[in-house]
């Protein structure tokens, strides 16, 4: 996620900073040793959440690993060699993949002059062990093609990075039959199932062809970790205020941002009433980062046929990679 500073969550006008007499922006000494921690404390939060969740989505064991970094869960992890490796081989690609992507916006600020922090990761106690990562624009944008460049160069990269390990991991998946537990029907296990999207069911046809009723992948740790790839980047896609998705299609057409803002915001509210509560956390960052995008210093350039080019493949991705229902618990029969 790239952030553009804003004086408050609905300004309409991006602070910016004063220029130098040289014409040169200010820039500030980069924090190395923050983002490393910031970046070893996910590591670590990952590597260990990660064996649970990946033993969480498999159909043939059980864990009683908590989604959580309590002692005894990375004591658990820590000490046994196979967890551990499992761990690593779902977070080395996953960071990897969030990193490509904050790596993304940063060298382009870096081709445009634009002061940006380095790319920090942000690690979480729970769940995945990290809510991703995000670097922050120091700077106004100035146009409309440079606004364009810096938002559409981190999922762009972040795709291309996950690509490999989704079409590795879901070739060494394995298909397997489950039967889910009755209405009436009480069951003790619980199958944590990963959310499908166009690009998932796209690899899984191309290595397993078309899976029956009753049937799920049981990934591949890489795979796993391509999913999160697959959810950061629809997740930054979503064409709202400062997420990525929001200045790709205000480069594109200023108006229709403005215009369809807060339609779009109430259509994802809505989805986190009917298909996932997730997506009601999704709409508080919203507001957060700032639900309206801020203005640009000159929009009187429009977008050159290349650039509408590199908007629609974002759109693509968006398409690939969008999940109504990225993760769900189901009952099942053992």
């Amino acid at each position: 996620m790239s952030e553009l500073p804003t004086q408050d969550p609905f300004a309409d006008v991006a602070y910016a900073p004063p220029h130098a007499s040289d014409g040169k922006l200010p820039v500030s000494a980069p924090r190395y040793l923050l983002a490393l921690c910031l970046f070893l404390l996910t590591l670590f939060a990952t590597t260990t959440l990660g064996a649970g969740w990946y033993l969480s989505t498999r159909t043939d064991v059980t864990t009683d690993l908590v989604p959580f970094l309590t002692p005894r869960t990375v004591a658990e992890v820590w000490s046994d060699p196979e967890l551990l490796t499992t761990g690593l081989m779902f977070s080395l690609p996953a960071l990897f993949i969030l990193l490509c992507h904050e790596l993304g916006h940063y060298l382009t600020c870096r081709r445009y002059g634009l002061p940006a922090t380095l790319p920090y990761f942000i690690p979480a106690p729970l769940g995945l062990g990290t809510l991703g990562a995000f670097i922050k624009i120091k700077a106004r944008i100035r146009s409309e093609r440079e606004l364009l460049d810096v938002g559409a160069s981190g999922p762009i990269a972040g795709f291309l990075a996950l690509l490999p390990f989704l079409l590795y991991g879901i070739a060494k998946s394995q298909p397997a039959a489950v039967q889910l537990a009755a209405a009436d029907e009480t069951s003790n296990l619980l199958l944590l199932l990963p959310g499908n999207c166009l690009g998932l069911e796209l690899a899984v046809r191309l290595f397993h062809g078309k899976l029956p009723q009753g049937v799920v992948m049981d990934l591949h740790p890489f795979a796993l970790a391509a999913w999160v790839g697959l959810l950061a980047t629809a997740l930054n896609l979503l064409p709202l205020g400062q997420l990525d998705g929001g200045h790709i299609l205000y480069a594109a057409n200023s108006r229709l941002q403005r215009q369809s803002v807060f339609l779009l915001w109430g259509a994802l509210a809505l989805a986190g009433l009917f298909l996932w509560p997730g997506w009601i956390l999704w709409c508080v960052v919203v507001l957060i980062v700032g639900l309206r995008h801020p203005r640009l210093v000159d929009e009187d350039k429009p977008l050159d046929p290349r650039r509408r080019l590199i908007a629609f493949v974002c759109l693509v991705i968006f398409v690939l990679s969008f999940m109504p229902i990225p993760v769900s618990l189901v009952p099942i029969v053992g």
